[in-house]
């Protein structure tokens, strides 16, 4: 049985791998070979070895005595758990349980010599097999898309004349209460060039507002072209872990050659953690985020 499940893995892998060539050749309009097809092949390979197998087999295992049925449960725990991939790889659970239906029907068209339903319960199996595996295809896929479509909606208020990076430390449980204007969460930065809140970095496409603010606390837009958004990161010591976001400020007119030294500078993360009494520095231990 195992050898008969791996040639299945290795016949669906490369049905896999030949619909998105396929699919890049409607794209494209010419025929074309990519080392990333490569890529997919084998990690689809990989996955259904690994997970789609023992899925298989224990599937045979608990619809060995069904007839009319059998086909639909089995379906029904190949798309369950091929779609259950998300608690475990959430950005490619659709493919993955793309490739859990493409395994299904090879091995069910591989054994075609069992006793098959007909008529009415075979189109009752397989509108269930059907249902089974669009609706969560259909979930997963709209949830990728709304992750996709997400924005960000923060407004960033910064000292006027400020100059460099800006550093924002996020999930810090002391921090101020947050303030939000409308839709917005609202950060406002010292002169030093950062700000410590409660909240997590956002995620999404970048849609954020970024103001310089005077004395008085009139407000004046910081055009795009003088933002650069910069990484993100998170730093831990004993007793705390907390993650950051920088970006800097600086349009190339209003930079003169003084300020070119301090650009792109800005207050460290080791500073600002020793700023607000977080830690010593002989404890310091910082983690870049990939």
């Amino acid at each position: 049985m195992l050898i008969f499940k791996l040639k299945t893995a290795l016949y669906a892998s490369l049905i896999f791998t030949l619909g998105f060539w396929l699919l890049g050749l409607v794209q494209e309009g010419e025929i074309f070979f990519s080392f990333i097809l490569v890529i997919m092949f084998l990690y689809c390979l990989f996955g259904t070895v690994i997970y789609g197998v023992p899925v298989s087999i224990l599937s045979d295992y608990l619809t060995k005595k069904l007839v009319q049925w059998r086909f639909a449960a089995a379906g029904f725990i190949h798309t369950i758990l091929g779609a259950a991939t998300y608690l475990i790889m959430e950005g490619l659970a659709f493919f993955a349980l793309l490739a859990a239906v493409i395994f299904f029907m090879v091995d069910e068209w591989r054994k075609w010599d069992r006793e098959m339903p007909a008529g009415k319960i075979a189109a009752m199996n397989a509108a269930a097999f059907l249902l089974a595996g669009l609706l969560p295809m259909g979930i997963l896929w709209m949830q990728g898309k709304a992750e996709m479509e997400e924005k960000t909606i923060d407004l960033y208020l910064i000292p006027k004349g400020y100059v460099g990076q800006v550093t924002i430390m996020h999930e810090f449980e002391y921090a101020p209460e947050p303030e939000t204007e409308g839709k917005y969460d609202v950060f406002s930065v010292n002169n030093k060039g950062y700000a410590v809140t409660a909240l997590p970095p956002s995620e999404g496409l970048i849609e954020d507002l970024y103001y310089f603010v005077d004395e008085k606390g009139k407000r004046e837009e910081i055009p795009e072209r003088c933002i650069e958004v910069g990484g993100t990161g998170s730093t831990m010591g004993d007793g705390y872990e907390y993650s950051y976001t920088q970006f800097t400020v600086g349009c190339s007119e209003n930079i003169n050659q003084e300020d070119l030294y301090y650009l792109n500078e800005g207050p460290s993360v080791e500073d600002i953690l020793y700023e607000e009494g977080v830690f010593d520095r002989e404890e310091y231990q910082f983690v870049p985020k990939e």
